[in-house]
């Protein structure tokens, strides 16, 4: 089994839920059913799942149920189980074909007879239209792929290595040479496989077969072209023309979403709400342009202006060619992976719950990804070439006083280093510091971020 860091979340959920139930989303094929099912199997004595897309019929009758009790008599009917009351714990997966329930949630939660998970995919876009959000009953958590340091955990990369980077972090010293081309080759690794489940389980359960992840990859969007055509009604064309338009998009040196790309009169207003769609189906993310690098981003959003990565760096390189993924598995400096590690590090600030933000000024230039600690602004630039100090932009923005920035992070396969630039400090980090930098952003801890095995061989 891989060790997920969101059980924490469902065992907190657990011990301070004070009978909320719990709303768990995400993208497809991310592995919250398997994570929920474990749960319920370590945590409770007994526990009823109903999958509502394999039981279309128990959907049409939820829906039509007007109480709770008329619920659990249909839950525990079609499940032929019973409710053992504080022992059971009732899962209900893929709940966006039955949004109705969502609404009831409230009131099998007032019933009190047993702990309520539901989960499922699209929530963004198929709860939308449910009548009325059972706030204060109800709590939502969001899933994401495997951040980096999961990754890591499933390639049994120890704890002692995360505590001694911590301290490079920290002082500012360059890990040691072995430790740093080990962990440049396990990020390569993650750039290529991605953090899909099934990706990283097809690569460990053949042998390290990296074609074994690339089909599964592929499969993967095809799923997700599939739930395009099954859930975006009239607009599925247009939503899979911009999904499909992603990897060349982010192969283009300016990054930016270019709507002409998709058709020639394209406009954002017309596209508008497919966007919105592939970011409320979690089968894309958006990092939005901001026009004033200062405190509270959000403030000088530019909503038609943004950048869109795919939800798993992994299936993004699986729409490059194959030599694309050997030229970074093998570190070649000489070729241009801007926008799959700039897909890493957006997946991977999302998973920590930073909003994704990035600064464009025509005079000053582009800054990849731009976040907030205390009352600061943190740029961070992401670099995979070997002119990982040239960074034009990220200076122009230091040397403006008027914005108060006063350091920035360079991501680049180089080690740790520090320089000063017009008094600022820019700090060089190898990528694989990633999940360091995304706490400090999310001004969380390091509580949880690995639970590797105690042997590190591959």
């Amino acid at each position: 089994m891989l060790e997920r860091t969101a059980y924490d979340m469902l065992a907190k959920w657990k011990q301070d839920s004070d009978g909320t139930a719990l709303l768990v989303d995400g993208a497809r094929q991310i592995g919250k059913t398997f994570l929920i099912e474990e749960f319920a199997r370590r945590e409770y004595p007994s526990f009823i799942k109903v999958d509502f897309i394999e039981d279309s019929q128990l959907a049409t009758t939820l829906a039509a149920a007007m109480n709770a009790r008329q619920a659990i008599e249909a839950l525990t009917l079609a499940s032929g189980r019973r409710v053992v009351p504080g022992e059971t714990l009732v899962f209900l997966d893929e709940v966006q074909e039955a949004q109705n329930l969502v609404t009831l949630s409230k009131y099998l939660v007032q019933d009190g007879r047993f702990p309520l998970v539901m989960s499922g995919s699209m929530l963004g876009v198929e709860l939308g239209h449910v009548r009325s959000f059972p706030v204060g009953f109800l709590r939502e958590e969001r899933m994401y792929p495997l951040s980096f340091s999961e990754f890591c955990d499933a390639l049994n990369v120890p704890r002692t290595i995360w505590e001694t980077l911590e301290e490079c972090f920290s002082e500012g010293l360059p890990a040691d040479e072995q430790t740093h081309e080990r962990l440049l080759r396990v990020f390569r690794l993650y750039a290529v496989i991605g953090g899909m489940p099934r990706s990283v389980q097809a690569y460990l359960d053949n042998g390290f077969d990296l074609g074994a992840a690339r089909q599964t990859q592929e499969n993967l969007v095809a799923l997700y072209r599939e739930d395009m055509v099954k859930h975006a009604g009239d607009r599925a064309l247009q939503v899979k023309a911009i999904y499909d338009s992603i990897p060349a998009q982010l192969g283009k040196e300016n990054k930016r979403f270019i709507f002409k790309q998709i058709r020639v009169e394209a406009k954002f207003e017309r596209y508008a709400n497919d966007f919105a769609w592939l970011v409320g189906a979690c089968a894309a993310l958006k990092a939005t342009c901001v026009a004033d690098p200062r405190p509270m981003l959000e403030r000088s959003e530019e909503n038609n202006r943004f950048k869109l990565y795919f939800s798993d760096a992994g299936m993004l390189m699986s729409q490059y060619k194959t030599d694309v993924a050997l030229a970074a598995l093998a570190g070649e400096r000489s070729v241009n992976f801007g926008g799959v590690y700039e897909n890493v590090v957006a997946q991977e600030l999302a998973a920590w719950g930073v909003p994704l933000h990035y600064y464009y000024h025509t005079k000053l230039g582009e800054v990849d990804f731009m976040g907030e600690t205390g009352s600061k602004v943190l740029p961070v630039e992401v670099k995979s070439g070997k002119g990982y100090r040239r960074h034009v932009a990220l200076d122009n923005l230091l040397r403006s006083d008027e914005y108060g920035i006063e350091r920035a992070y360079v991501l680049s396969e180089a080690n740790v280093s520090t320089e000063v630039r017009g008094g600022k400090s820019v700090r060089y980090l190898p990528l694989y510091m990633l999940p360091l930098v995304a706490r400090e952003l999310s001004k969380g801890s390091l509580d949880g971020i690995v639970a590797a095995p105690p042997v590190w061989e591959r």
